[in-house]
């Protein structure tokens, strides 16, 4: 038997391809859907595990220390192979080139897979803060960008921008957790809060677009947290120069069954300037070194953990600091007054 198209066939197929072509997504946008949380427990299929945060526009470092750690090539192409590269947050504002910092991560989140790695990009208080309203005053040199690309801050809010950026942003997760570390901004775990509820929370409210609510954007959330009042005290201080808040985070991660958290939003966070640094045994680990052109305008660090699956113990794990020439560091340890081991 033998089966013909006719004219008619034809034509519809050639408009519902046109038709789909129409309503695709621009290439490298990422759903708007949003998981809330990241979690990667087979570590075993990445060769490392890379961590930066608050890049903050500043695109040319971001390159510099990205090619100086070959996670991509001259061609600004993926060459990490089986690499999980987790972004803390805060890679708009103050910086004058936030589109391109978040066009490089659409692409590498695209084409890492091809390879085997794996890029996730999280929320910082900034992405966030724009979400929840997108002229606030922090966005003034994101606006004349966006006004520079021709394309409105609202456009970029909602989702309808035609590069697919906006719907990038509204689909980054408010922390990852590999094996029993937490990544996150602000490295503010929320008290009495049980796992399944954090990640349940984090859902609803990223699937909602529920950015001014305090859990995400509040003073003290895990995006915002800077200073927390100990009892007795007469104005606040940042918690991490608290003994008492540092070691009630490391109780609230233990209690998870996690051995430790990395964040970024601090840059002076225990001292360490213009570089990362751990403390107690590496239960918690500072990660923003300062690249804020208005700040301490640093070259930046990217933190690294050579073997991946150290990540899934409960014990220190193996790490060291990738610098914008190529070499390697050591990751600079500190004990807090009153953290018991």
């Amino acid at each position: 038997m033998t089966f013909t198209i006719s004219s008619h066939s034809r034509q519809f197929t050639a408009l519902l391809f046109v038709l789909c072509l129409l309503l695709a997504k621009p290439v490298g946008a990422q759903s708007s859907k949003n998981q809330g949380v990241v979690e990667i427990d087979d570590l075993s299929r990445y060769s490392q595990v890379l961590a930066i945060s608050d890049v903050h526009g500043t695109y040319p470092k971001l390159l510099k220390l990205l090619r100086g750690a070959k996670v991509v090539d001259t061609q600004n192409a993926w060459s990490a192979g089986k690499t999980l590269l987790i972004v803390c947050g805060d890679s708009i504002d103050k910086g004058s080139q936030s589109l391109e910092v978040l066009q490089l991560w659409m692409q590498l989140t695209a084409k890492a897979p091809a390879s085997g790695g794996h890029v996730v990009v999280l929320l910082g208080n900034h992405e966030a803060e724009f979400l929840k309203d997108p002229n606030n005053k922090k966005t003034a040199v994101f606006q004349t960008e966006l006004g520079e690309a021709k394309i409105t801050s609202e456009e970029l809010e909602g989702g309808t921008d035609s590069k697919g950026i906006g719907n990038f942003l509204r689909a980054m997760p408010v922390a990852a957790r590999a094996g029993k570390f937490l990544f996150c901004h602000a490295g503010w775990y929320p008290a009495e809060t049980s796992w399944s509820e954090f990640v349940a929370k984090s859902k609803r409210l990223l699937l909602a677009g529920k950015y001014e609510d305090a859990f995400l954007t509040g003073p003290h959330s895990i995006l915002e947290e800077k200073e927390e009042t100990p009892e007795g005290s007469p104005k606040a201080v940042k918690w991490y120069n608290d003994p008492a808040s540092v070691q009630g985070l490391e109780a609230r991660m233990a209690a998870l069954n996690l051995y430790g958290v990395v964040f970024g939003h601090q840059p002076h966070a225990f001292g360490f300037q213009e570089k990362i640094g751990g403390v107690d045994h590496l239960h918690i680990l500072k990660i923003d070194t300062g690249m804020d052109p208005h700040g301490d305008d640093s070259a930046g660090e990217i933190l690294r953990f050579p073997h991946p699956l150290d990540l899934l113990k409960m014990a220190q794990p193996e790490s060291e600091r990738l610098l914008p020439n190529g070499s390697h560091a050591s990751v600079e340890i500190l004990q807090t007054p009153t953290a018991e081991r």
